[in-house]
């Protein structure tokens, strides 16, 4: 809070120092106050995920503007004390500098009230009292998983010294809270553990740009430096499935620290037949070093639980240290031109690179079968160019055709080069007084060198990077029958197949249809809606086997009741709506607003196992294996608001919001902080995310004063 406050009391003086040098300066701005009482059930975290609405709060705005005819002061500031509290500050002198500084807040808030066997939750030592964790979480310890966010920013812009111009800025940002990690027990299986792990990262970023601008040329150089650090590169905790005691904790290793800067030059010339060359380069170096386990937990012996009988197993590391570096280079070249009134185009270059110098590292373990594991640095590089033709046509119509291909080649096991072929086109129409209309059809060919691979490799397609083709149709309609009338269609297909995939993601396909109205209904009121509808379907076909399998890779070998081929069909469908009227009673005076908004998501995914005359896994049959509710919510809100124009500069608003948030999800649904406690599949959570569910009573009053 000292720092705020020390930020916005030099952000006030800065801007005073500002006016005060200025000859006869204007000054506006708006002062503004609004209490807001809020009445929540349900999760409040959900409910406050980014925002800081407290049962009872006064909330503040301010906004200055000191103009003159050489000199300016922008200041803005908001929500002082809350956790959404916010301050920017923008002084120069037209033309010649420009300051900025700022301060922002900003939380996200997971879940309220979780639960941990754990002591000392969001700390870097996580231990329980006795030999075992309870099974019970009714003693447990409650905490907050929540994130808060800071972020502090300096930039200063120099042009007094034309053509030359010099750019600085820097930014920081502190993350600090606590966030749900989940660990495995033993590897391989074991029991799954929640932790409450601590957050604590600063990212701080410099940036620089120094140029030249004068018709017809334009140059800049430039420079980025980030570094990220971690006050807490790991935390210990006992290990329920070792039985380990508070002096043998585990580690759980988080993000490493690391840094990254970019060196990058950009220039641009005008040419004759209004044409402009435009060209950029970039190298860049990621730098990161991590110190490395030389054990891990594992299942050593069988036993009934899974409590006390497992143990470390020791690795061999060619080094005890990994050192990451990736560098990379890039280049960007465009010629755009527009030689005749009827045509216009442009045609490009892009090359990108990436060289991954960090450690390989060979690890021995002789418990595994092969028992030699090298990593393999990841490296990429992709080459892309195409070109934009634009034609004026006769009656209003403007053709813009597009074509593009991609070459990316990796260094990648399964799947090394791609390349891709796009093109496209979009018809647009202007030629009536009370309509615009513009059609469009896109079309991607992606092709795919395969590896040779063993198992189930020569039959698997990821889809990141699988031969594709994707056909993409869109359509708008844009109507204003009257100055009082504006309505909007929009519509999209976009179907993507995977002709050369067996076993992976075989197709994808999604529609959108979108409405927007505005109606001014004469000087009393103004009506408006918006609805939106979106269907996603995704087709898998995929084949189980029994753990350690030798044969039966084949999807076309004879299914048997442990190695079969299973589709799963998946759906998401969302539908929102918005509606509602500014009713203007007594015109620029008195202005009732009444909204109303509902979103709905409901997802399912139908499992189909294909096992031939073999009988389904006892207690399961074609139906009961479904996914009915897969990430199912629905949001309701309503917002009526009555705005008084007491003068020109004072205005007070009153009004009433409602939210009601509910959510389904077979993954949450009937949630149990230990859902086993024997065998190999047990678990100790905490709650994370298990029910955003919530309902909010919201009443406001505020006060403003314009001047």
């Amino acid at each position: 809070m000292k720092k705020t406050l020390l930020l916005v009391f030099s952000l006030l003086s800065i801007a005073a120092a500002d006016s005060a040098f200025a000859a006869d300066p204007a000054v506006k701005g708006e002062v503004s106050a609004t209490g807001v009482y809020t009445d929540t059930s349900g999760n409040k975290a959900k409910f406050n995920e980014y925002r800081d609405l407290r049962e009872f709060g006064v909330y503040g705005d301010i906004k200055l503007n000191c103009d003159s005819e050489k000199y300016f002061t922008d200041f803005n500031a908001g929500d002082f004390g809350y956790d959404t509290q916010h301050y920017n500050l923008n002084a120069g002198k037209y033309g010649d500098a420009r300051l900025n500084l700022e301060y922002y807040e900003i939380p996200h808030n997971f879940t309220f009230d979780a639960k941990t066997p754990y002591v000392g939750a969001g700390s870097s030592n996580l231990t329980y009292p006795g030999a075992a964790p309870a099974a019970s979480s009714a003693n447990w310890n409650t905490f907050d998983y929540s994130i808060k966010r800071k972020n502090y920013g300096a930039g200063f812009k120099l042009d007094a010294v034309r053509p030359f111009f010099l750019d600085v800025s820097a930014t920081r940002e502190e993350r600090k809270g606590t966030y749900a990690f989940g660990a495995a027990g033993t590897t391989p299986g074991g029991i799954a553990i929640e932790l409450p792990a601590p957050i604590d990262y600063t990212t701080d970023n410099v940036q620089f740009a120094a140029g030249y601008v004068k018709n017809p040329v334009f140059l800049s150089v430039g420079f980025f430096h980030s570094n990220f650090s971690n006050d807490n590169l790991s935390f210990n905790f006992r290990n329920p499935a070792t039985a380990n005691t508070a002096a043998t904790m585990d580690t759980y290793n988080l993000p490493p620290e690391n840094s990254f800067y970019k060196v990058d030059f950009k220039g641009g010339v005008k040419l004759p037949m209004n044409s402009k060359f435009d060209v950029s380069l970039a190298t860049a170096r990621a730098k990161s070093d991590r110190s490395l386990f030389t054990s891990y937990v594992s299942d050593v012996t069988a036993a009934a639980s899974n409590i006390g009988v497992q143990g470390r197993t020791g690795i061999g590391l060619s080094s005890n240290t990994f050192n990451g570096k990736i560098d990379s280079n890039s280049m960007t070249a465009a010629l755009t031109s527009k030689p005749a009134n009827f045509i216009d185009g442009k045609i490009f270059f892009k090359y990108y690179d990436t060289q991954n110098k960090s450690d390989t590292i060979t690890t021995t373990d002789t418990t595994q079968t092969p028992s030699i594991f090298t990593n393999t640095p990841f490296d990429y590089r992709k080459v892309s160019y195409g070109a934009e033709l634009g034609f004026r046509l006769p009656a209003r119509f403007y053709l813009n055709t597009t074509y593009s291909h991609v070459k990316t080649n990796r260094t990648r096991f399964d799947i090394p080069e791609n390349q891709d072929d796009t093109y496209g086109g979009e018809l647009r129409w202007k030629g009536s007084k009370f309509m615009a209309a513009r059609v469009g059809y896109e079309r991607l060919n992606r092709t795919a060198d395969i590896a040779a691979g063993e198992g189930l490799e020569p039959f698997i397609r990821r889809f990141d990077a699988a031969s594709k083709n994707r056909d993409l149709y869109k359509a708008a309609v844009d109507l204003f029958p009257t100055d009082r009338l504006n309505i909007s269609l929009t519509y999209r297909y976009r179907d993507t197949d995977y002709p050369d995939t067996t076993l992976g993601l075989q197709r994808d396909r999604r529609h959108e249809f979108a409405i927007d109205a505005d109606y001014l209904l004469g000087k009393r009121a103004r009506l408006f809606g918006f609805a939106d509808y979106e269907l996603i379907r995704y087709d898998q076909f995929q084949r189980q086997l029994p753990l350690g399998a030798t044969t039966g890779f084949d999807p076309s070998t004879a299914p048997t009741a442990t190695a079969f081929n299973w589709t799963a069909e998946q759906k998401d469908r969302s539908f929102g709506y918005t509606f509602g009227s500014d009713i203007f009673i007594i015109p620029d005076k008195l202005t009732l607003t009444v909204q109303h908004s509902f979103l709905k998501s409901d997802g399912s995914i139908d499992y189909t196992y294909l096992l031939g005359a073999n009988p389904l896994p006892a207690g399961r049959n074609q139906d009961n294996i479904d996914i009915a509710n897969w990430d199912d919510y629905k949001l309701r809100c309503w917002l009526v608001k009555l705005v008084y124009s007491v003068t020109r500069a004072v205005s007070i608003t009153a009004g009433y919001a409602y939210e009601n948030f509910s959510y389904s999800d077979d993954q949450y649904n009937g949630y149990v902080y230990v859902p086993a406690t024997t065998g190999t599949n047990g678990a100790f959570l905490t709650g994370a995310y298990s029910d955003p569910s919530y309902k909010a009573h919201i009443v406001f009053l505020s006060a403003s004063l314009r001047f």
